[in-house]
């Protein structure tokens, strides 16, 4: 997905697809060394996201989950960080999410023992109630097939993000489009099978599309985890200008 510059209209629009069933929950382990996801827990507290956070000034109980999306760097930096809007009153949560994120690191993902660029999708729960108040950060975009297989903990499929993917020259550039990709991701790492749904904006032309079911074939992988075991699952992404 192209997100830098996608704008609070796009992002409200992409929230309208995700899924509303959420539920708060630590993360599970990582995968064998040779292929691992990225994950929240950087050995530097100082530097993870979720210490970095700040909580949004609001009075009374609230809760707020949020889906987001981030590119993650070899080096474990996030970079292009951005949360999925219902309404306007969303905006000081994705903007706490985004804010913390820029001098965040995670440990990078790991693909055939080597650090990787991901597309991350993860969710952020903001939960005040009375004087206590929490942020927990789940690494998945809550898709309801995946869900219901492997429980709200499991950990979703990450895309590594290759320096010439057909998509980029094949797409528009100008004119706006937004796109879902659904695709078969096997417990293996690859993906099989993919299909796009139309989002918002114009329609791709089929060049486009085709080069898009492309990149998402030829990209690697690291799979669903579920309980620490890689699993069969169905990859998700927004593709978009």
């Amino acid at each position: 997905m192209n997100i830098m510059g996608t704008d609070r209209k796009k992002m409200r629009m992409l929230a309208r697809l995700m899924p509303a069933l959420f539920l708060f929950c630590a993360l599970p382990g990582t995968a064998a060394k040779a292929m691992r996801p990225a994950d929240f827990d950087y050995a530097e507290a100082k530097q993870r996201i979720d210490k970095r956070i700040k909580f949004p000034d609001f009075k009374g109980d609230i809760t707020v989950v949020m889906g987001c999306v981030s590119r993650v760097k070899a080096s474990g930096k996030m970079t292009d960080t951005g949360c999925y809007l219902k309404n306007n009153y969303d905006e000081p949560f994705a903007d706490a999410v985004a804010n913390a994120a820029k001098k965040a690191r995670m440990n990078p993902a790991l693909i055939g023992g080597k650090p990787r660029e991901i597309f991350l999708q993860f969710r952020v729960a903001f939960v005040r109630k009375g004087e206590a108040q929490e942020i927990r950060f789940v690494p998945n975009p809550g898709y309801e097939e995946n869900t219901k297989a492997y429980g709200q903990q499991h950990v979703a499929g990450q895309r590594a993000i290759g320096r010439n993917e057909p998509w980029k020259d094949a797409c528009p550039k100008r004119a706006h489009y937004s796109v879902w990709v659904l695709a078969y991701l096997g417990e293996d790492g690859h993906a099989d099978s993919p299909s796009i749904e139309h989002a918002d904006g114009i329609m791709p032309t089929p060049t486009c599309l085709d080069a898009i079911r492309q990149t998402i074939i030829d990209s690697s992988y690291t799979p669903a985890l579920a309980d620490g075991e890689p699993v069969p699952s169905t990859y998700i992404e927004p593709f978009s200008n």
